[in-house]
């Protein structure tokens, strides 16, 4: 008991703010919460940071204070895993009703647009998990029985009703409310453990679309400045899908003649990224030269670029009497230019680009090509 007594201590001094010092407070009503500490905390892309705690007052209520200086994301807790998300700005003064039986599931606010925006999408992504886990209930119940691809199909069918209407209730809410932040909330809802409601290849008009509008009203805020750095790398790593023009290459060849990927246009061709210190880059050329006789010749070319940082050991490598194709360097290693261009991370690293420069595919493997080419006779 003592222990309890000293550790509610220094929880209601840690949590406490520091001072007077606010310019925020939140009323807490909790039904049948039984004079037990809630807690206000805010939450940052690496955890939650403490804010205040409180006992109910004498009229029952909890009463919460904070600052901060923009509008920011909080949390408001009766136990660690049962949380109502909040976002609370400079001057507010608002209010959470609810129930100690189910605090973050039933519950009102009051006084707050951005955190009603909030819990009108949790109680949206609450029934939409709801008729999943129905419709799921019914396909692991039928399994096994005579008509198991009959309901599969149509679960299947319901699923992407259900996913659909949730996806299009997110994408109102993000186009109807431009300057909330419940806009970043919505763009990283999940139905699921791996089940993300936006995809980025697919949605990435929708990120910019928050990016933009909440980059410019929000500068300093932590969780904007990260949406903004995501948007941007997607950006770049769109540029490189499947439809996109290859960014174009010019660096010098072992002769010290520069030669542009952009002069092969009117040629397919396979852009290879590797190095001569790379055993499974070496591994994978060395396919690649057995298979340019099949492949190889007017219609494609290979284009090599190597990531060395000696003209010795890349020399040594391109003078093998097996090489095939054209090969260029700069001998900067991982500082060279294409690395950024092309967001190489580890080698090899395959492009497939058509006549015109545009990318038709990337990470191929050797084995795959004389498929993709229709060449396996």
């Amino acid at each position: 008991m003592r222990t309890t007594y000293l550790l509610t201590l220094l929880l209601l001094a840690g949590y406490s703010c520091s001072g007077d010092r606010h310019n925020f407070t939140v009323e807490v009503d909790v039904n049948g919460a039984d004079n037990s500490l809630i807690y206000l905390a805010q939450r940052t892309l690496t955890g939650t940071v403490p804010v205040d705690s409180a006992m109910p007052g004498k009229n029952g209520k909890y009463l919460l204070k904070g600052h901060t200086d923009e509008p920011d994301f909080y949390i408001v807790y009766h136990r660690p895993k049962n949380y109502i998300n909040l976002i609370i700005h400079p001057g507010d003064d608002f209010k959470v009703i609810t129930d100690a039986a189910s605090f973050d599931v039933n519950y009102l606010i009051e006084g707050s647009k951005d955190s009603r925006l909030i819990q009108k999408m949790v109680n949206m992504q609450t029934r939409t998990l709801e008729q999943i886990t129905e419709i799921s209930n019914e396909f692991e119940n039928s399994r096994g029985s005579g008509d198991f691809y009959k309901v599969k199909a149509r679960v299947d069918k319901a699923y992407e009703m259900i996913f659909t209407e949730h996806k299009n209730f997110s994408i109102q809410l993000i186009e109807e409310n431009p300057g909330s932040l419940v806009g970043l909330m919505a763009l990283y809802q999940q139905l699921g453990r791996n089940t993300p409601v936006f995809d980025y290849k697919k949605d990435f008009r929708y990120y910019e679309i928050v990016d933009s509008n909440l980059s410019p009203l929000f500068p300093r805020s932590e969780a904007v400045i990260d949406l903004n750095r995501k948007v941007t790398e997607l950006r770049d790593l769109l540029r490189l899908e499947a439809g996109s023009s290859a960014p174009d290459i010019a660096l010098p060849d072992p002769k010290g003649e520069i030669i542009s990927l952009s002069s092969l246009k009117g040629r397919q061709v396979l852009l290879v990224f590797w190095a001569s210190w790379s055993s499974q880059s070496l591994s994978e050329i060395r396919k690649l030269y057995v298979l340019y006789p099949k492949i190889g010749g007017s219609n494609l070319e290979y284009f090599l670029v190597s990531l060395d940082r000696t003209r010795d050991s890349w020399l040594s490598a391109v003078n093998d009497k097996n090489a095939k194709g054209i090969h260029v360097s700069d001998l900067q290693y991982w500082d060279s230019p294409v690395v950024a261009s092309y967001h190489i991370e580890q080698l090899p690293v395959v492009y497939l680009i058509d006549e015109n420069g545009i990318i038709l595919g990337r990470n191929i493997m050797a084995d795959e090509l004389p498929g993709i080419l229709g060449k396996n006779d």
